[in-house]
């Protein structure tokens, strides 16, 4: 039988944090999972359409190439999804939501991590606990728009904070190269807002954040905060301002903790829970986010 292929993009060294060659290195990945998948096919349809179950399936699950090449799976995982949508049916919003979460982009929606990470969090904190939706770091809005789905369906607020054009120069990391300097400003509220869609609820807030904040956000208090501003000030101010603003039971997750990619993402979060005495865990997704619950 003729040897399945190797995955020879996962072999390339990582980036240095360039989020657009990770992109490309990210697809290069998929094409090469499905040039694979389809060597399994092919594979299992030489035992015939009648026996292409136990044998052939059998050798290719207990052969376990990934336990002796884990550089086969560095950056592809194969999603469980969970057993309550797998097996009782529960959350039957997922593909509408999904789709959602990948418009513009279909590659974000391999991040299944990530995914359901925000669907089973933010739903259990809005059926736990009063208060508003909202997100730091709203980019091109495809996680907005996920949120704004659930804010909507629980009749939340939902607030979406940013500059709408990149990082604010006076937030600037001194290590921060050019290329993260002129990161994420191809983007207009405008174009966010088409994204998200236009729910009633939603609150869109442009500017400089803490600055930025109006008087009804400041008044609000929150059950469930995304903040994904990959650099050190907007998010340790982003953690002061809505820490003391979360009903018991919210829960603010915040991205790119583990990535690598952003250093002050991590010390924003490490020196607010030094300081405020709290603690959180870590998720298993793509840029590693850590999940803080009142």
């Amino acid at each position: 039988m003729d040897e399945v292929p190797q995955i020879e993009t996962l072999r390339k060294p990582a980036s240095d944090g360039d989020a657009n060659a990770d992109i490309l290195r990210l697809r290069d990945c998929l094409a090469d999972a499905q040039r694979l998948v389809a060597a399994l096919d092919q594979r299992l349809s030489v035992t015939g359409t009648d026996a292409r179950g136990a044998v052939s399936l059998d050798e290719i699950w207990n052969s376990r190439t990934y336990l002796h090449e884990p550089q086969n799976t560095q950056n592809i995982a194969l999603c469980l999804q969970p057993t309550s949508f797998a097996e009782f049916g529960k959350h039957p919003e997922f593909a509408e939501v999904s789709a959602l979460f990948k418009q513009g982009d279909a590659f974000r929606g391999l991040d299944f991590v990530r995914i359901w990470s925000m669907i089973l969090n933010i739903k259990h904190a809005l059926a736990k606990c009063p208060g508003a939706v909202a997100e730091l770091g709203v980019y091109r809005g495809q996680s907005s728009a996920l949120l704004s789905y659930y804010a909507q369906a629980f009749m939340r607020k939902m607030y979406l904070a940013d500059t709408f054009s990149g990082f604010a120069e006076e937030q600037f990391e001194e290590d921060m190269g050019p290329g993260k300097q002129a990161a994420f400003k191809d983007i207009t509220v405008e174009n966010a807002q088409r994204i998200v869609g236009n729910y009633e609820g939603n609150r869109w807030i442009v500017g400089m954040f803490p600055a930025s904040v109006t008087e009804e956000m400041r008044a609000d208090t929150y059950a469930f905060v995304s903040i994904d501003c990959d650099i050190y000030e907007p998010i340790i101010r982003g953690l002061e301002f809505f820490w003391p603003r979360m009903n018991p039971g919210g829960i603010i997750l915040v991205h790119d903790y583990g990535s690598g990619h952003w250093p002050g993402a991590t010390r924003a979060v490490d020196e607010f829970c030094a300081e405020k005495k709290v603690s959180g865990c870590l998720m298993a997704d793509f840029a590693g986010s850590f999940v803080l619950a009142k």
